[in-house]
């Protein structure tokens, strides 16, 4: 259509040029319309550019007519950023602020059902470590909950990226998470599905802070007295040994997954991994991993022994998150000025996982966000180990 912009000069065009029409003088502001279009054009391909416009502020007041009228005027719906079976996720600007946000929505009566506890905790919280509530909506059919918008991925995006960390940069970021989890464990809620998919950066910038998020999988506890869980739930790679076996289980399932996550940004892979799950639950029982590969070998000895005693398997002896924040570990690399030299681990290109697989896993493969336990594969486990195992000290449920 010959479109230039409104601030340039038109020279040197042949033909003849009509009256200049601006659309943004004919249309309004467009409404917030972010596919408007200022330009300069020609008189007959004016109500072309009309048509367009028309049908784009069309579809943007449909697309508003669809949320409640209470959240468009007091945010801009700017872009979807996800969905999910019970629920989207829309980035939006306050109107007024300009500060941007996102806005979870579930839109069904399962989807409030099982965002019921997630919302309960998140009006708890209010920790710079965990993703924040910022307001809620609630309609006859949806319910809109406005948190803060992370623009910085998640943690595993940030290690395929680069590879594994140094101490210094793995210290930073599981300091971070410590917090967060210590400001759980104190007002009695369990995370439960703790990992790298699950910790998002707020911004970009190598300053961000780290934030918990996705409380699905949360458990609050209702009494003092009330510390042991039965629900069997999370992601295969990174539950603890006592839910693997079926047994009651407290808080400690959370520092397991520190662990998990701890071995992985110092090694760049899981320490517990194969393609069959009941193998791979075999070797989270056994809590057999390695530590002294090439890798490993230029990891402090503090280093170590901070992972080590993370995964241990009797829940009794592993460190608690206060414990793990006054570790030596974190203690001598958290005030340190973290360098950016490449860590020994390499590139995920270039390293297999003879420790875990025993074949070269790609960095895509290792990506387990939407993978849950199963409970027909636990149980068929309990079946072919020692019948110790086969009984459970209370009959678990299962949370999908």
């Amino acid at each position: 259509m010959g479109c230039i912009e409104s601030k340039k000069i038109i020279e040197n065009v042949s033909g003849d040029i009509k009256t200049v029409y601006h659309i943004e003088d004919v249309f309004g502001d467009g409404a917030g319309i972010e596919t408007e279009v200022k330009c300069e054009v020609r008189a007959d391909d004016a109500s072309i550019l009309a048509d367009r416009i028309r049908h784009d502020k069309h579809i943007k007041n449909k697309y508003k007519a669809k949320y409640d009228p209470r959240i468009t005027a007091k945010y801009e719906i700017k872009a979807l950023i996800g969905s999910g079976t019970f629920s989207k996720v829309v980035r939006v600007e306050n109107r007024q602020t300009k500060q941007p946000y996102a806005i979870k929505i579930i839109e069904s009566k399962e989807g409030r059902e099982a965002f019921e506890a997630e919302l309960a905790i998140l009006r708890r919280v209010k920790c710079p470590y965990i993703i924040q509530l910022v307001e809620v909506f609630e309609s006859v059919d949806k319910i809109y909950m406005v948190m803060e918008l992370a623009t910085g991925g998640d943690l595993f995006d940030k290690i395929l990226t680069r590879g594994p960390f140094t101490e210094k940069e793995a210290v930073k970021v599981l300091k971070m998470v410590l917090e967060g989890v210590k400001y759980l464990h104190n007002l009695g809620i369990t995370h439960r599905d703790l990992k790298p998919d699950n910790l998002l950066y707020y911004h970009p910038g190598t300053d961000s802070r780290l934030m918990i998020t996705d409380f699905g999988l949360a458990h609050t506890r209702k009494s003092v007295d009330d510390e042991l869980m039965s629900t069997i739930c999370g992601t295969p790679e990174y539950i603890a040994p006592e839910m693997v076996s079926r047994h009651l289980y407290t808080n400690a399932v959370d520092l397991w997954a520190v662990g998990v996550i701890s071995y992985i940004l110092l090694r760049g892979d899981f320490p517990f991994f194969d393609a069959d799950r009941i193998r791979l639950y075999k070797k989270i029982l056994k809590g057999k991993y390695a530590l002294s590969d090439e890798v490993w070998e230029e990891v402090s000895e503090s280093g170590r022994d901070f992972v080590r005693r993370v995964l241990e398997v009797d829940p009794h002896l592993r460190m608690t998150a206060v414990e793990a924040l006054r570790h030596q570990w974190i203690l001598a690399n958290h005030h340190s000025r973290t360098t950016q030299s490449q860590s020994p681990g390499g590139t995920w290109s270039h390293r297999s996982s003879s420790h875990s697989s025993g074949s070269t896993r790609s960095a895509s493969s290792l990506r387990t966000v939407r993978r849950r336990v199963k409970p027909q594969e636990l149980e068929r486990l309990s079946h072919s180990l020692h019948p110790s195992l086969s009984h459970p000290t209370q009959q678990p449920t299962y949370m999908a």
